[in-house]
């Protein structure tokens, strides 16, 4: 198959690297297709791409600004559009791409917002770059990302435990990061379920996590491959259980590890080739 992945260039050289586009491209040439990207800030920008020499195209662009996106509305091309971020922008915005585009099918990243013309497809992590790295943690419990909507509960495990914020560290350094802790917080934004539930389990480190009501269907399960906690209280007393008791810790990061082999790009790839055989 020969596969076209819509999406701006990364604007941070660290993180460049990481960026959907060039995951999924790996992704599917480890299956042995060819898949090109294209897109603002990459050096093919100046030259369109021949769209109807693909077999499918997949647009990966959840903040075109400057409206450089072509509308591909007269492309034969089977056309997917990843809709990552609806949860932050609204889903009105995808619908519009989608339907001025004349898109196949849309792979939502949040399962609410599925609706007749797409289907939940969550997001994952690149375990070419993800991995456990040998060592002893250096913290009991940290944070790598954003602050957003965390401010409050980093603070207060700030109070209970040897806690390290790593704010915006991104690329390299965020899997050394998350490697550092013996157990990473996570708290989902809104009714998402981030990247950093895979990529924490995807380093064998154990995952403390906001409660979502479709982890069940990922297979994730409190105290057996993940915690999960719906208040500051759960949060706070799962953290310490976890740091209490050790091998139970390293079993739930274990299991947690092999379940994260679910939710690498190899995997969505194999996904994302029985969807076009459906759509």
């Amino acid at each position: 198959m020969k596969i076209l992945l819509i999406q701006e260039n990364g604007r941070h050289d660290l993180n460049r690297n990481y960026r959907e586009c060039f995951c999924l491209q790996r992704a599917f040439r480890f299956h042995g297709d060819e898949a090109d990207v294209w897109g603002l800030g990459h050096d093919n920008y100046n030259k369109e791409p021949d769209y109807e020499s693909y077999d499918l195209i997949i647009n990966l662009e959840n903040y075109d600004e400057t409206g450089w996106v072509p509308k591909l509305n007269n492309v034969q091309t089977k056309k997917f559009l990843w809709s990552i971020d609806a949860h932050v922008k609204g889903i009105q915005c995808y619908h519009k791409t989608a339907n001025e585009g004349n898109y196949d099918l849309i792979l939502q990243a949040t399962p609410e917002f599925v609706t007749v013309g797409s289907v939940w497809f969550p997001s994952c992590y690149d375990d070419e770059l993800i991995k456990p790295i040998d060592g002893t943690p250096t913290y009991d419990v940290g944070f790598c990302g954003n602050i957003n909507n965390r401010g409050s509960l980093v603070q207060l495990l700030q109070q209970y435990f040897n806690f390290k914020l790593d704010e915006f560290v991104i690329g390299d350094d965020m899997v050394r990061a998350i490697n550092s802790y013996r157990v990473h917080f996570n708290a989902n934004i809104s009714i998402d379920i981030n990247y950093r539930n895979f990529e924490t389990m995807g380093c064998d480190t154990c995952l403390l996590t906001s409660a979502n009501p479709h982890y069940t269907e990922l297979g994730m399960v409190d105290g057996e491959n993940c915690l999960i906690y719906k208040n500051t209280q759960e949060m706070i007393e799962k953290a310490r259980f976890a740091l209490e008791n050790e091998g139970l810790r390293a079993t739930i990061s274990n299991r947690g590890y092999v379940l994260s082999q679910q939710f690498t790009y190899k995997e969505r790839v194999c996904r994302i080739k029985e969807l076009i055989s459906l759509h």
